[in-house]
């Protein structure tokens, strides 16, 4: 079988960066391209489309959405962190909740809208724990632009991902650590 979406780097390809959220009316969505150096706030299904005219005009792009996009469930089944990173930030409750429904929205309805030989990487971008309010835009754009800074982290062990569109949990980008690991 091969995956849409797969866990893995690639330098070689530019990256899109996707602060993304789930509104009905509101632009929620940061949009950011490396390759055009485009940027903006979008309404959830104009991102997915702005996402997808970027990939068919310029060829596979390194996604990295501002989303849950992995999971975890103890062996009671109940849900769990995914990792120290997240201690407080929690997938599961809060608005892990509606980034991890907007998440799996997103990439099904990308799926379907892309020529079916195009494979594409993706990468968590967890952007919690900002000192001050930000834009959709700038937090889409700092995705891109500190990535290679970011921390990475791996999910535990036994983390799926949201779908069944990703071959295996995708790493986790932390951009801001939270003020209790700065001392």
């Amino acid at each position: 079988m091969q995956y849409r979406y797969v866990n893995k780097w690639a330098s070689d390809i530019p990256k899109i960066g996707i602060d993304l959220g789930y509104s009905a009316k509101q632009a929620s969505c940061g949009f950011a391209c490396e390759e055009t150096k485009e940027v903006g706030a979008l309404q959830f299904g104009a991102c997915i489309n702005a996402v997808a005219d970027q990939i068919i005009r310029y060829g596979p792009h390194h996604l990295i959405l501002e989303a849950v996009l992995s999971t975890y469930h103890r062996t009671d089944g109940n849900p769990d962190l995914r990792g120290s990173f997240e201690k407080g930030r929690g997938w599961y409750h809060g608005p892990g909740v509606s980034t991890f429904a907007a998440a799996l929205r997103f990439l099904t309805v990308l799926d379907t809208l892309l020529p079916s030989a195009i494979q594409l990487p993706v990468t968590e971008g967890f952007l919690s724990y900002k000192a001050a309010r930000t834009t959709h835009t700038d937090d889409a754009r700092r995705l891109i632009i500190e990535y290679n800074k970011a921390e990475s982290f791996i999910p535990c062990e036994g983390s799926k991902p949201v779908c069944a569109l990703i071959n295996a949990a995708p790493n986790i980008r932390r951009y801001n650590r939270p003020k209790s690991e700065l001392c």
